[in-house]
């Protein structure tokens, strides 16, 4: 990736915190992103496009520089106010999967570092707008997407697998107990 030319993400995004209160929002019909693995609703949405949002918080909390999740989401939808939408500018120099892609997969080493805080430990939005990243042609970073995208089919191919394994194993084991006993 060093090959490539690097750009602070301030020059090709856009960086927007939310202004959603996580615990206040009305559930409704639109996406509300939140710190944690899964969504919430709301009832009304702040954008309507592709963006990589970013925690401010650590994840822990106490102390800790952590961060579990960088999410990706399209369409409308709200953010939580402890949150941040990087939002390309331009769709033809960079995709928004491709961020999410990089961002998530570099977070530890990138994101991470960043945050500042003794007790509260956060990531502002001026420090996400001045890192850098490497960026490729949009055909080279398409194709990064699509690799991802089968491996993603490829990993949930195997939780199926494993999951009907399991199944198998605990039909035939207790076949064996019931037939002993």
């Amino acid at each position: 990736m060093t090959k490539f030319k690097k750009e602070k993400l301030d020059q090709v995004c856009t960086v927007s915190k939310g202004k959603t209160g996580i615990a206040k929002a009305i559930p409704g019909i639109y996406s509300l992103v939140t710190t944690g693995q899964n969504r919430k609703t709301c009832n009304e949405y702040q954008f309507d496009t592709k963006a990589v949002c970013i925690p401010l918080v650590s994840s822990t909390g106490h102390g800790k520089k952590t961060l579990n999740y960088v999410h990706y989401q399209e369409g409308k939808f709200a953010l939580g106010t402890i949150l941040a939408a990087v939002i390309p500018r331009d769709k033809n120099i960079l995709d928004a999967k491709y961020l999410h892609l990089y961002l998530s997969f570099y977070k530890d080493d990138i994101l991470v570092p960043l945050m500042k805080g003794a007790a509260n430990v956060s990531l502002s939005i001026k420090d996400i707008k001045q890192i850098y990243i490497p960026i490729p042609p949009i055909d080279i970073q398409k194709n990064v997407i699509y690799k991802m995208s089968l491996i993603d089919k490829f990993e949930k191919q195997i939780f199926k697998q494993k999951d009907l394994l399991d199944l198998l194993t605990t039909t035939l084991l207790r076949e064996a107990f019931e037939q002993n006993i």
